[in-house]
């Protein structure tokens, strides 16, 4: 485990916390590594109902520049791409704090978060053409999908930093709040979120990460887990609890 990455169960919420300050939270190879294992535990682990990723002063910067010099990867099998299968799959609900910078992967990587909560002093940038590369993490397909495909570009290929606003606008982030209050927005949704099917919430993430396909497929797909769902013990107990109110 990287010392730069910091994690803690309680209460079914998981913490990863990134702390290299120094840095400005920039993530080099063995901080990959550490947050794979770290989010890949909490996945499997009953007693995690939430997944929290946050930082300090600045989110994260990215790729550490000289690190990434130092220790290319080479292929999927790689810290970095581990980490991001291992986020991306993740089926618990990832809620991400963003505060001050937050650049190349520390924003591809709030794209596959559930809620994201910003300040309005977070700085955002995609640099990835600036630095002689492409996006990553998916950003190519999921953003033109959200922002809409000029604002996608807008944002890849011409690289500037942009504000939280536009963040918002773009589907990149879920909200703006106060620096004293983004604690509070954080803790909010994590409240919501534990006080409900902890099957349900994994079983409608996972048909919300769901491929594009025909409508009748998804019906299909939602009908059988309705059913199969509704008959558990978990949701019997909810809705004669629900009946007695």
């Amino acid at each position: 485990m990287s010392t730069h990455i910091e994690t803690n169960l309680e209460n079914g919420v998981f913490t990863l916390l990134i702390n290299r300050p120094d840095k400005m939270n920039a993530l080099n190879a063995a901080m990959y590594g550490a947050m794979a294992d770290a989010l890949n535990g909490a996945s499997s682990n009953p007693d995690v109902n939430v997944v929290v990723i946050k930082g300090g002063e600045h989110f994260s910067t990215g790729y550490d520049v000289a690190d990434l010099l130092e220790n290319p990867p080479q292929g999927e099998s790689s810290p970095v791409f581990r980490f991001m299968f291992a986020l991306s799959e993740c089926p618990l609900p990832v809620i991400a704090r963003v505060d001050g910078a937050a650049v190349g992967i520390g924003v591809t990587l709030l794209l596959h978060c559930d809620f994201v909560y910003a300040t309005p002093e977070a700085v955002f940038m995609l640099p990835f053409v600036n630095l002689g590369a492409v996006p990553e993490f998916g950003a190519t397909q999921i953003l033109p999908l959200r922002a809409g495909y000029l604002k996608a570009a807008e944002l890849l290929l011409l690289a500037d930093k942009f504000d939280s606003r536009t963040a918002l606008n773009a589907g990149i982030i879920s909200a703006i709040c106060d620096r004293d209050e983004l604690d509070g927005a954080v803790g909010n949704c994590i409240q919501k979120l534990v006080s409900k099917s902890r099957n349900s919430i994994i079983a409608t993430k996972k048909l919300l990460k769901r491929d594009l396909e025909p409508l009748s497929d998804r019906i299909h797909a939602e009908s059988e887990i309705f059913t199969r769902g509704i008959s558990s013990p978990e949701a019997q107990g909810i809705l004669k609890a629900f009946l007695k109110r």
